[in-house]
């Protein structure tokens, strides 16, 4: 009897242990909250042609302010995201980096470089704008509004150019902030999947990843670990056709569970491309590297 009493005793106290140590990962944000993020993506890119190199490096890094604005019925965020700075280095071929900053008063005016007037023309359009997001508290994006005037601004400023910024392209760039969390508590070596889907000019890439729980680290932060598998469909319409020869990639999340947000986010990816134009074989290969940290 006293062993059956203590063996119920110990199955109690396991199960009480197990439910103690299960994490609940959700964000915890309310009307008025303000969070001030910096959003960093740097893309370096080898093109081989009949055995010679082309390569360019591309920085692109956005400073956003989050505002809770409401909740909904269903416990949803309604917040607004306002790009308030963007800077663009581009180094095409390894020469010299061209640079666009709208922080830099000279961005005002009209720059002599025809890259930096170009993309002068179009990111001012979208800085310091009011984007409406509406944030589950697994912080799935459920949906996105664009300002009223911008999609034909965004086509007027974009005519003749590759920028490829339009009004979908404007909601990628947002949605780059989301990192999906589990709906149920979690521990320590539990899994879930994440999807993403990239519009491309010549191909949509599809990314699901391998979320792994790995604990709390000695700053009392959760450290999510990610593995994405990329895969990618050419478009039927697009000048060029795209192969994925390869991708691979790892990722980090460190996650405050007592605020309930986002404190760092990186994931390093690499993708090699082939295609052939004009009876050339190419081969394209991609690192890129995006980086999202909180500031205090």
């Amino acid at each position: 009897m006293i062993s059956r009493s203590l063996l119920s005793l110990f199955i109690v106290a396991s199960v009480m242990s197990t439910a103690e140590a299960a994490d609940q990962l959700q964000w915890k944000l309310s009307t008025g909250d303000s969070l001030k993020y910096v959003v960093q993506n740097e893309m370096a890119t080898t093109a081989t042609v009949g055995g010679f190199d082309n390569k360019t490096r591309l920085i692109q890094t956005m400073n956003m302010v989050w505002n809770v604005k409401t909740l909904t019925a269903k416990g949803n965020y309604v917040l607004s995201q306002v790009i308030d700075r963007i800077r663009v280095e581009m180094a095409p071929n390894e020469e010299t980096s061209v640079v666009f900053d709208s922080g830099r008063k000279e961005s005002s005016d009209m720059p002599d470089n025809q890259i930096v007037r170009s993309l002068g023309n179009v990111f001012r359009k979208i800085v310091n704008r009011e984007f409406m997001i509406t944030m589950a508290r697994t912080g799935a994006i459920e949906d996105v509004v664009i300002p009223a005037g911008l999609q034909e601004t965004l086509k007027i400023a974009t005519a003749g150019t590759s920028s490829g910024l339009d009004e979908k392209a404007v909601e990628q760039m947002l949605s780059q902030t989301s990192v999906i969390l589990p709906a149920k508590p979690v521990t320590n070596g539990d899994q879930w999947q994440s999807q993403q889907t990239i519009e491309l000019p010549f191909a949509t890439l599809q990314m699901e990843a391998t979320m792994t729980y790995k604990g709390m680290d000695k700053r009392g932060l959760a450290v999510i670990d990610y593995v994405p598998n990329v895969t990618m469909t050419p478009k039927n319409d697009a000048l060029v056709q795209f192969t994925l020869r390869e991708s691979q990639g790892t990722g980090k999340v460190l996650f405050d569970i007592e605020q309930g947000r986002v404190a760092h986010m990186e994931l390093n990816l690499r993708m090699e491309m082939q295609t052939t134009i004009r009876g050339q074989q190419v081969v394209q290969k991609i690192d890129q590297q995006t980086m999202m940290v909180l500031q205090d």
